[in-house]
C-alpha cells in the first residue's frame, strides 16, 4: 500500500520537523528501499503495488480515468516482478477493503497487505503472515506497530466490516481485532514492529537503523545520515 510521493500529501505527520518536500523525499527513499528488498524476496507470491494519489485531489474532483501510476512511481517499482493496482475509495478504510475485494476477485486465495512506512521490516514477517494463513484458514493476521495500529494485515477472505471507520487513532489494532471477532474470524498476531509516522518514530527509527553497518547503501540511510532533521529531532525530544 503506497501513496504517490507528492510533497504535502505523504508523511505529513513528520512536518515539522521536516518540510513537506523533505518528507516526500524521505518517503521516496522508503519506497526505493522497499522496492529493492521486495524484489529480492524469495516468497511464493505476486508483488502488487496498490497505489493512490487520492490526497492530491480536491473534494469533488472526478477520479482520473488513468489506471496507470505516475511515471515516478513506476520508475521506483521498475522491476518486472511488480504489478500495479489503483486503490479505490474515499477513505483509507474503503481503499483497504477494496484492495482485498479486487485481489480475491482476481483469484488470489490469500492476501497480505503491508505498509510502506517500515522500509526495514524483515521479509520474514511476510513469510510468517502467509504461513499463518495457510496453517489456520479463516483467520486474520495482524502485525502490530508500536502506536496502537499495525504494519501488516493478511486474510484469506473479504474484510468488509473488519476495519474501523477511522484508521488514524491509537486504538486501530483493538478495533480491528473486535471487527474480526464480530465477523467470526480469529486473529493471529505477529511481533510488534516500528512504522515511521511521527517525529518520535523517526527518532527511534534512526537510533536503531542509523547504527547498522549493513544498510549504508540504502537510500533511506544516505538521506538521513547527517540530515539537519536529526538535530531538530534532538531539540524536540530532548
Amino acid at each position: 500500500m503506497v501513496k504517490v510521493p507528492y510533497p504535502g500529501t505523504c508523511k505529513t505527520r513528520l512536518c515539522p520537523p521536516l518540510e513537506p518536500r523533505e518528507a516526500a523525499r524521505l518517503y521516496t527513499c522508503f519506497l526505493q528501499d522497499l522496492a529493492r528488498e521486495l524484489a529480492q524476496w524469495r516468497g511464493d507470491a505476486d508483488l502488487i503495488v496498490a497505489w493512490t494519489d487520492q490526497d492530491r485531489r480536491q473534494p469533488g474532483d472526478p477520479e482520473s480515468p488513468s489506471e496507470e501510476p505516475p511515471p515516478a512511481l513506476r520508475e521506483l517499482f521498475s522491476d518486472p516482478a511488480f504489478k500495479f493496482l489503483r486503490q479505490r475509495g474515499a477513505s483509507l478504510t474503503e481503499r483497504m477493503e477494496a484492495v482485498f475485494v479486487e485481489l480475491f476477485a482476481q483469484g488470489y486465495r490469500t492476501v497480505v497487505m503491508r505498509n510502506s512506512d517500515s522500509p526495514h521490516l524483515p521479509m520474514s514477517a511476510l513469510d510468517q503472515a502467509f504461513a499463518a494463513l495457510e496453517e489456520r484458514p479463516g483467520r486474520v493476521v495482524l502485525g502490530p506497530d508500536l502506536d496502537g495500529g499495525y504494519y501488516l494485515v493478511g486474510s484469506d477472505g473479504p474484510m468488509a466490516g473488519v476495519f474501523p471507520t477511522v484508521m488514524s487513532t491509537d486504538s486501530v489494532l483493538e478495533q480491528t481485532m473486535a471487527g474480526a471477532e464480530r465477523a467470526g474470524r480469529a486473529v493471529s498476531l505477529l511481533p510488534q514492529f516500528l512504522d515511521v509516522d511521527t517525529p518520535d518514530d523517526l527518532a527511534l527509527f534512526w537510533l536503531e537503523f542509523g547504527a547498522r553497518a549493513d544498510v549504508r547503501h540504502w537510500a533511506t540511510w544516505k538521506e538521513l545520515d547527517g540530515h539537519p532533521v536529526l538535530d531538530r529531532l534532538a531539540d524536540l525530544t530532548g
